[in-house]
C-alpha cells in the first residue's frame, strides 16, 4: 500500500523550471474604480512597462490604455473595429500581441475558441503573445509557454492566468475553416471557389 507521502508527490509535483508559476497580487478594487473591459490597474501598469518600446496589438482592445486597440464592439471606441477570429493584419505585423477575451457569459473560452485565437496571435506576433484570462493554456506546437502568473485580481474574485508565450518557427498559418463556436459564421467567406446557387435563367434585364 502506498504511503500518504508518495500519494502527495503525484498531486503536488515540483515546480518545473521551463515554465515557472508565480503569483501576481492585485489590491482590492473599489466598485467606483472598477472599469469593465479593462485590465486591473496593477496588471495594466505592468504590461504597459513590459511592452514599452515595442509595437503592441490588443485583439480584444476594449478599454486598453496603450498599443493598437482592436475590438469588434464599437461601443468600446477601439482604434480598429474587427473580429479577433479574422484579424486584418499580415504575418509578424506586431512585436507583441495581447489577448484579454471576454469571459462568461459573453464568451465561452473552450478549446474551439481558444486555439484559433492563439493561432492568430502567434501568426501576428514577431516576439511574444500574452494571454490574460480565467482559462489556463499549456502552450501548443505553434506557441511555446515561457512563464506564467496566477493573478489575484481582488477579494472573492475569479483568478486570472497571465501567461507569456513565444511563437514557434516556422509559423503556423491561421485557421481557414471553423467547425464550432461563434466564428463558424465566417466559413462562408473562407471557403475557396464558392459557387452561389442562383435560380435558373436568372436575368437582370427588365421584362418587355
Amino acid at each position: 500500500m502506498k504511503s500518504r507521502c508518495s500519494e502527495k508527490k503525484q498531486y503536488f509535483p515540483k515546480r518545473r523550471q521551463k515554465d515557472p508559476i508565480e503569483v501576481f497580487w492585485c489590491g482590492n478594487l473599489c466598485t467606483k474604480r472598477g472599469e469593465k473591459w479593462s485590465f486591473p490597474p496593477q496588471v495594466n501598469r505592468y504590461l504597459r512597462e513590459y511592452c514599452a518600446g515595442r509595437s503592441t496589438l490588443h485583439l480584444f482592445g476594449g478599454r486598453a490604455k496603450f498599443g493598437v486597440r482592436m475590438d469588434i464592439d464599437p461601443l468600446t471606441e477601439p482604434d480598429l473595429i474587427a473580429d479577433a477570429f479574422l484579424p486584418p493584419f499580415a504575418e509578424s505585423s506586431f512585436d507583441v500581441v495581447i489577448l484579454d477575451p471576454p469571459y462568461r457569459p459573453y464568451m465561452d473560452l473552450g478549446p474551439d475558441q481558444v486555439r484559433p485565437l492563439l493561432m492568430n496571435a502567434a501568426w501576428l506576433a514577431r516576439q511574444e503573445v500574452i494571454w490574460f484570462a480565467p482559462c489556463w493554456v499549456d502552450g501548443y506546437r505553434f506557441l511555446r509557454l515561457e512563464r506564467s502568473y496566477m493573478v489575484r485580481v481582488a477579494q472573492y474574485a475569479e483568478l486570472r492566468a497571465l501567461q507569456f508565450l513565444r511563437p514557434s518557427l516556422p509559423k503556423w498559418k491561421p485557421a481557414t475553416h471553423f467547425s464550432r463556436g461563434p466564428q463558424i459564421k465566417y466559413n462562408r467567406w473562407l471557403t475557396p471557389n464558392r459557387v452561389f446557387a442562383f435560380p435558373p435563367h436568372a436575368s437582370t434585364e427588365n421584362p418587355a
